[in-house]
């Protein structure tokens, strides 16, 4: 059986006495460490979820400026490219023209010259005729 008497009221006193000491030096700032803790635990991650946002943010960002930069260079180079075919055009007609004028003044130079070699010949040829025509009939003609 137990007895009840002084002894355990003083304990209950002494227990409860200790109660209130641990709490006020033990309990309460432990537990106001762990409350801090989680607050900048809390606070941390919210940083974090911010931070990880901003990168996206940052990424998506980057993705369409590279992409917006890959379709002005596409566009630069379609241009770049049409005036290097006008270009080339321009001087292979260029060329062209300066071949066909070639080729009509090296016409006209051998058409001179074949008037030319013509004119000489048969002014070459009567003297010539004349002389085998005498040679051969023996006489003068």
């Amino acid at each position: 059986m137990i007895n009840v008497n002084l002894t355990l009221f003083i304990q209950i006193i002494n227990f409860l006495v200790l109660l209130l000491i641990l709490n006020a030096i033990l309990f309460k700032p432990v537990l106001a460490k762990i409350r801090e803790r989680e607050a900048q635990i809390k606070k941390d991650l919210d940083s974090a979820l911010d931070l990880e946002k901003k990168v996206e943010d940052q990424e998506r960002r980057h993705q369409e400026e590279l992409g917006k930069a890959r379709q002005i260079a596409a566009q630069e180079k379609n241009v770049l490219v049409s005036e290097a075919k006008k270009v080339e055009s321009d001087l292979l007609d260029q060329a062209r023209t300066k071949a066909a004028a070639i080729v009509d003044e090296m016409r006209t130079s051998i058409q001179a010259e074949a008037a030319t070699v013509r004119q000489t010949l048969r002014d070459e040829m009567t003297p010539l005729a004349q002389s085998i025509s005498e040679k051969i009939l023996g006489r003068a003609v």
